[in-house]
């Protein structure tokens, strides 16, 4: 099916609705912690945590009480008849799949997804999860054709603007998993990095690629816009201020949501959230309930249960050591996965992985000149810092809410509810996720690599090749890597022309043209391709979003 040129509004119109132009350069200027264009957006509230700094009990011991937190977590699902998990081939993913082969023995069906950017050794290790826990495999192919195709549908479905062809991808991934029966709820191994610290080098690369997309926007917002000059301006002060406060609230108060240890009772800890409003044992809630309402822990997304939107975007950054090097591996084995890896050399990489050679400078002034906006977008805090005040103290809290707000759990999780199937989430449940935040970083983190207590806790659940196989880098999937390169280009031809960019207010039409042709020029594996991939997918995010919002309404009799 060709890629649809979309029909163009009146050249010199002012939207009288549709997205903001505060909205939109906040978005592209990173200068809010939440970028939610259509309604409030994700809730994700993790517990308040902070991390022992040691533990007196001994590893062993440690681990085989994460391990029954983490059965008691798959049980629940399973015994209220959940027996489809989405299983990538990674860790997370096959420890879910076998916990719940576990609870519930020739029952579970794992779906994995064929496409040309799938790992080889990722699925290699999923076809023998399925074999080692008895799981049926449905094997999910999606052609490149048809990722441009979806764009505009997996943009609408998020609600949110879309970074990498891997959401597009996963969109696809449940719209043929429905088909072939999967659901109504199907368990997935999102957020598992995030609560134990999976990927040690992924803020430090998240904050190089926020400096990479703003230096971008600059070349493509007007500048003088008012609603740009505010953002920024508000951003800084604002990011000053909170800052600040959670400085003194950790001095005052250092201890401050400490952990229980696990398997103690959990009375004051947030409730589990339910991922799709689907019914689940435990008073569970969901991530879009209304600002005012209280707000459970993690887990999924939703809106009070009538309203209805890789998965793959994970951060994950790393490098192979040059040629004849070797890096030390944790003390169990000499091979497991996610090194921490140094800035220089990465290549921009997918969703939290393009890198940038650009100092990053992460504390504003309180009310810096905007004279220069360049300056002052280089000088802002990274996003997630730009929390509101009842923000959790923690960076880690702050950027792992972040993370998954903004980029994990919309493709994964709206992109489902769109057909008619309910994401759930385990590691992001409230008791996991209590357990997890309570653990000490040097039990999860060990000669670089992440996620080790648990990689040590499942031993007896997941092979030794699957369990400490390294993560392999995911490489941006940009249009200019993309076997259907001539598809992509246009679709962001037809997106990006000033018709449907002039509604947007903030964008400069002939810089992103200009942008566009010198994108086109780049080879793929180019340093800028990533950043300029990025930015280009969101301005054409914005454009459909901006053209679906001021679309009139359907008649109510047809």
């Amino acid at each position: 099916m060709p890629t649809r040129t979309p029909a163009a509004p009146p050249q010199a119109r002012t939207p009288a609705s549709g997205l903001s132009a505060r909205a939109v350069a906040d978005l592209l200027c990173h200068a809010r912690s939440a970028h939610a264009l259509l309604g409030p957006g994700l809730i994700v509230t993790l517990p308040r945590r902070v991390r022992d700094a040691r533990t007196h009990e001994d590893e062993d011991t440690l681990a085989a009480r994460l391990l029954v937190v983490w059965s008691d977590t798959v049980r629940a699902h399973v015994e209220a008849g959940t027996y489809d998990v989405s299983l990538s081939g990674g860790v997370d993913s096959a420890a879910l799949c076998a916990m719940a082969a576990r609870h519930a023995p020739g029952k579970v069906r794992a779906w994995t997804m064929d496409v040309h950017f799938a790992d080889a050794t990722e699925r290699s290790n999923a076809q023998r999860m399925a074999q080692v826990t008895g799981a049926e495999l449905v094997d999910v192919r999606i052609p490149d054709a048809v990722l441009p195709d979806l764009f505009e549908r997996a943009v609408i479905a998020n609600q949110a603007v879309i970074l990498n062809a891997r959401a597009v991808a996963s969109f696809a991934f449940y719209l043929e998993a429905q088909r072939q029966g999967a659901g109504p709820i199907i368990l997935s191994g999102a957020g598992a990095d995030e609560v134990l610290r999976g990927t040690p080098g992924a803020m430090t690369s998240a904050k190089a690629r926020v400096d990479e997309d703003r230096a971008l926007a600059v070349e493509v917002l007007r500048l003088g816009a008012p609603a740009v000059v505010e953002a920024l301006r508000e951003a800084s002060r604002g990011g000053a201020r909170d800052q600040a406060q959670a400085m003194d609230a950790g001095r005052h108060n250092p201890r401050e949501g400490r952990a229980p240890a696990m398997g103690a009772s959990n009375h004051g800890a947030p409730a589990a959230v339910d991922n799709l409003r689907a019914p689940f044992p435990g008073g569970v809630r969901d991530h879009e309930e209304a600002p005012e309402t209280g707000r459970g822990a993690v887990d999924n997304p939703g809106t009070p249960s009538s309203r209805a939107p890789g998965g793959d975007q994970k951060s994950e950054t790393r490098t192979e050591p040059p040629t004849g090097e070797t890096r030390p591996a944790p003390s169990e084995v000499s091979d497991c996965d996610q090194p921490a890896s140094p800035r220089v050399g990465l290549q921009p990489v997918d969703n939290l992985r393009g890198v940038s050679e650009r100092v990053n400078s992460d504390h504003a002034p309180p009310s810096p000149p905007v004279d220069n906006l360049g300056a002052l977008l280089a000088a802002m805090p990274p996003p997630w810092d730009l929390t509101p005040g009842d923000g959790p103290a923690s960076e880690e809290l702050r950027y792992a809410e972040w993370v998954l707000r903004e980029l994990i759990l919309p493709p994964e999780l709206r992109g489902a509810r769109a057909q008619g199937l309910t994401v759930r989430t385990p590691y992001l449940d409230a008791g996991f996720a209590e357990a997890a935040l309570a653990l000490p970083e040097s039990l999860l983190l060990r000669d670089g690599f992440g996620k080790w207590l648990f990689r040590h806790a499942v031993r007896s659940l997941v092979p030794d090749e699957v369990r400490l196989a390294r993560k392999t880098p995911r490489y941006g999937h940009t249009a200019l890597s993309s076997p259907v390169r001539t598809r992509w280009l246009e679709l962001y031809r037809a997106w990006l022309s000033p018709a449907r960019l002039e509604p947007l207010q903030v964008i400069d039409p002939q810089a992103v043209s200009k942008l566009l042709e010198r994108y086109t020029r780049l080879s793929p594996e180019d340093a800028l391709a990533g950043g300029m991939d990025r930015l280009l997918m969101r301005l054409v995010s914005l454009a459909m979003l901006q053209a679906h919002t001021e679309a009139p309404p359907s008649c109510p009799e047809s």
